[in-house]
């Protein structure tokens, strides 16, 4: 164990030759990145499957949740069949240590949620926004079967630009990965 965190130290040494210095936090306080994630939700878990959420980053401090609807939520048939579904939500906060000018880890601490539910097919509701309505059917959780865990990993940002970032979790409860804007490098033009 400890040769590998030498030539780990070496690796990055050597890729940081440049006048960078390490741990350098004022370059956090240059972004402001909000992103969208994909995944998935409920990793290491009976409930585990694709997920989405989004991600917001400022100064330093990361904040992101992924979420998996019912399977059979948005299906597109309206029978009496009624579905046993399941959904999963997560939600990660962490800060940002930056390592070199463009890399970055992330220790992340939150919250997971698992639950069983029942989706009615013969129930059709609509959600409107302002380019067009989405329909679902109706989903409720089983009393009872809604499970709480506390979620922890890391992640880790590259960062090739000032515009954007590329991010990747890993914690017990959810494996993802996103990309953020950073809206201050767009202010500035």
């Amino acid at each position: 164990m400890k040769k590998i965190i030498v030539s780990l130290v070496i690796i990055l040494s050597g890729i940081s030759l440049s006048a960078q210095s390490w741990f350098d936090f004022r370059e956090n306080s240059r972004r402001l990145e909000a992103g969208l994630n994909i995944g998935q939700a409920g990793s290491f878990t009976d409930y585990a499957r694709f997920g989405m959420g989004a991600n917001i980053l400022v100064g330093g401090f990361y904040l992101d949740f992924i979420h998996a609807d019912p399977q059979h939520k948005y299906d597109n048939t309206i029978s009496d069949t009624k579905w046993n579904d399941t959904e999963v939500f997560c939600v990660n906060a962490g800060y940002q240590i930056p390592i070199l000018n463009w890399f970055r880890i992330m220790p992340l601490i939150g919250y997971a949620q698992t639950n069983d539910g029942v989706t009615d097919g013969s129930t059709l509701s609509m959600s409107a926004d302002d380019e067009s309505p989405s329909w679902y059917h109706n989903y409720s959780v089983t009393p009872g079967s809604r499970t709480h865990y506390l979620s922890y990993g890391g992640g880790i940002s590259i960062q090739p630009c000032e515009w954007f970032s590329i991010n990747a979790v890993v914690t017990n409860r959810a494996i993802y990965g996103g990309i953020a804007l950073n809206i201050f490098a767009f202010s500035k033009q």
